[in-house]
């Protein structure tokens, strides 16, 4: 059980970093300050995605995805914050 947890963790892991990287080929397609301010600055990515829902709704959708992805991971192998 312990090993799957781990499995499912890095696949979510991945799977997030591709949401990620979606997220911010739109931000670069977008204009080139709005990539930079996605990539370092948090609060631009919510402005960006507020902005651009449509274009954004899919890499956040699979973000999501991966989050929970990663939180059955880290529940079936025992991670937890303490």
């Amino acid at each position: 059980m312990v090993a799957i947890g781990y499995i499912l963790l890095v696949l979510g892991c991945i799977v997030g970093l591709i949401g990620e990287i979606m997220f911010l080929t739109v931000a670069y397609k977008r204009n080139l300050w709005w990539f930079f301010g996605c990539l370092f600055i948090p609060l631009v990515s919510l402005v960006f995605f507020i902005f651009n829902l449509r274009a954004t709704a899919n890499s956040f959708c699979l973000q999501i995805f991966g989050l929970l992805i990663i939180c059955l991971g880290a529940w079936m192998a025992g991670i937890g914050i303490n």
